[in-house]
């Protein structure tokens, strides 16, 4: 009896003012808490009561943004028909607006951000006022620490095999010995920066993180950047020797990921000890030496370079996450590449065809993966041949334990002979220098039972975007999961098609195990 009384009369079940334990929260907490919401949704808890009416401007965080190709119409809505003149991101900027004023409304004075960011899918000449208002805010009232994500423009960083194409274009003026670093390659992205930033950023001494997507950064001469430890520049119109300086300012830069820079020629990171590191379609890249000594994970994706292109001193024996993205046909220079990451634990290499094309006879390299326990492919397979590639990759990784093959539809074939007037047997060549070695025999679908690997070690494989329908990636589910004796995971995300085909597919892909303690997952 006595102890129903204690239940009944704890306060975790009954209040004398009605109120929900949540709500007893200070705002600061409960402001915290909203931060990890959209600010949109954490906008909508002003109407559950009037204890929350004023707890969404004790956010520590404002991240708005736009979707890819918002602004694809605005000339016609915008600049045409519309009676008034204005800024064609007016939603975005009227919900950054409201953000930051109800943080002094509702308190009476200016709390301290924690984390800002905006998404402009095309920022104009309207909105470059407004942003400058902004960021003086947020850097007047930063916290302690300050994470920007600024993205002014939104877009593919490069089409496939874009880097290698415009690479060639310009071919002739790159070998011009007295071209300087600000060559007329940075117009290309010049149109795509329509914003400089302020000055004063690279004097704020509690930012942490800097991310920019397509603006002038406008470098000062001094930089007091003394706690920034991460930095993703996209597709900056400034030359090489700005972004250099940038980098060299900030002593404590462990994080670095710059994407789109053709301006960027030489970078050296020898000063810092960077734990990752990422460089995606750089095409004007030459050298680019950096202290290894504690990198783990290194991400590259451009035309096949020369392996003088990373100078990695310090070893790659703490290396443990590599992606590589290839984009050139130096089938050749691919093989001495990868031998920089012969001791890493995990690798994704991701190309047009699955495997790089490393079943090609132009292919020469003895590089064995010693130690690679994840191997992730990413690309599609036009032919059979393409099976060889993934083939050789596995004899080289003697204790791979987990292999994930993210599968691209196979692009439809041009009609060669329609465009050029090509025979037959020229449009087989024209398809073979492109594609590799495909033939595919009796003898090498029985070499997949002696990949040693596959019969000690793989115990999990995924197959992302699978297609039975595609006699090539059939062909590879079956030999893979035909031959892996110690299987006991196979995760499978089929493409969207009827029912009745989905469930054709599972029961043809369960038929293939030879492992009894296989299990299954299909979505």
């Amino acid at each position: 009896m006595a102890s129903s009384e204690e239940s009944s009369s704890s306060p975790a079940m009954h209040t004398d003012d009605g109120r929900d334990r949540l709500s007893d929260l200070p705002d600061e907490l409960l402001g915290h808490i909203l931060s990890f919401l959209p600010n949109v949704e954490a906008g909508r808890t002003a109407v559950l009561s009037r204890r929350w009416r004023d707890v969404f401007g004790c956010v520590d965080t404002i991240s708005l943004e736009e979707y890819e190709g918002q602004r694809s119409n605005d000339w016609e809505t915008f600049f045409y028909e519309a009676e008034e003149r204005k800024s064609c991101s007016g939603h975005l900027l009227d919900g950054l607006s409201a953000a930051l004023l109800s943080r002094r409304r509702c308190n009476g004075r200016n709390l301290p951000l924690r984390r800002f960011g905006f998404a402009f899918d095309s920022i104009t000449g309207w909105d470059v006022v407004f942003v400058d208002m902004c960021l003086h805010h947020v850097l007047r009232h930063a916290s302690k620490e300050l994470h920007l994500d600024l993205r002014f423009f939104i877009c593919p960083i490069c089409e496939r095999g874009g880097c290698r194409k415009r690479k060639a274009k310009v071919k002739s003026r790159r070998e011009t010995p007295e071209k300087s670093d600000d060559d007329e390659e940075g117009h290309l992205y010049s149109t795509r920066c329509g914003y400089i930033l302020p000055r004063k950023l690279y004097s704020c001494v509690a930012l942490k993180t800097l991310c920019v997507s397509y603006a002038w950064l406008n470098v000062p001469e001094s930089i007091n950047l003394p706690l920034l430890e991460t930095m993703r520049l996209t597709g900056p119109g400034n030359s090489g020797r700005d972004i250099q300086r940038l980098i060299s300012g900030c002593p404590r830069l462990t994080d670095l990921k710059i994407e789109g820079a053709p301006n960027l020629r030489t970078l050296c990171i020898l000063d810092k000890r960077l734990r990752s590191f990422a460089l995606r379609c750089c095409q004007n890249v030459k050298s680019v030496p950096i202290d290894s000594t504690e990198l783990t994970t290194l991400a590259y994706s451009g035309a096949v370079q020369p392996e003088s292109l990373l100078s990695l001193h310090g070893g790659v024996q703490r290396i443990s996450s590599c992606t590589q993205k290839p984009l050139g046909e130096e089938i050749g220079r691919l093989g001495r590449f990868l031998d920089l990451f012969a001791g890493t634990t995990h690798l994704h290499v991701e190309s047009a065809r699955m495997g790089a094309s490393m079943e090609s006879k132009h292919f020469t390299s003895s590089l064995t993966f010693a130690g690679l326990t994840r191997l992730d492919l990413t690309g599609c397979l036009p032919s059979d041949g393409a099976a060889n590639a993934v083939r050789r990759i596995l004899e080289q990784t003697p204790k791979l334990e987990c292999l994930t093959l993210f599968l691209v539809p196979v692009p439809k074939e041009p009609d060669y002979g329609y465009y050029y007037g090509l025979q037959e047997e020229d449009v087989d060549e024209k398809r073979r220098e492109r594609d590799g070695d495909d033939l595919f025999t009796t003898e090498d679908e029985s070499m997949f039972s002696s990949i040693e690997c596959l019969r000690r070690r793989v115990t999990t494989i995924y197959l992302v975007g699978y297609n039975g329908d595609e006699l090539t990636q059939r062909l590879l589910a079956r030999l893979l999961l035909g031959n892996a004796l110690v299987l006991e995971r196979v995760c499978v995300k089929l493409v969207k098609q009827k029912l009745a085909w989905q469930l054709k597919q599972k029961h043809d892909i369960e038929g293939w195990f030879v492992s009894k303690s296989a299990k299954a997952t299909f979505t």
